[in-house]
């Protein structure tokens, strides 16, 4: 299992305690975005709610990814545009 992993893991784990949830949390760099959701989306299938410390800090890490995230996909888009079909010279 790699760290990632077991990170991931134990933030989702209800049983765990929330300091070790919230450090597991900080922890991973890159989280998943669906990990993240789950963790702010209220369902009908959560019996125990998100400590508000824990939701509070993958609101923050949620918006962070999916900014990160447009700016990779406009940084892979814009070189694109640059050459678009243009020779050396510009003809």
């Amino acid at each position: 299992m790699s760290p990632k992993t077991a990170l991931a893991r134990l933030v989702e784990d209800d049983g765990a305690p929330v300091g070790s949830r919230v450090r597991a949390l900080r922890q991973l760099e890159h989280p998943p975005l669906i990990l993240l959701r789950r963790l702010l989306v209220d369902t009908a299938k959560r019996t125990i709610p998100v400590p508000s410390r824990l939701k509070a800090i993958a609101t923050l890490k949620f918006a962070t990814e999916v900014q990160l995230r447009k700016h990779r996909k406009a940084a892979k888009i814009e070189p694109r545009r640059k050459n678009n079909g243009a020779n050396a010279l510009g003809i």
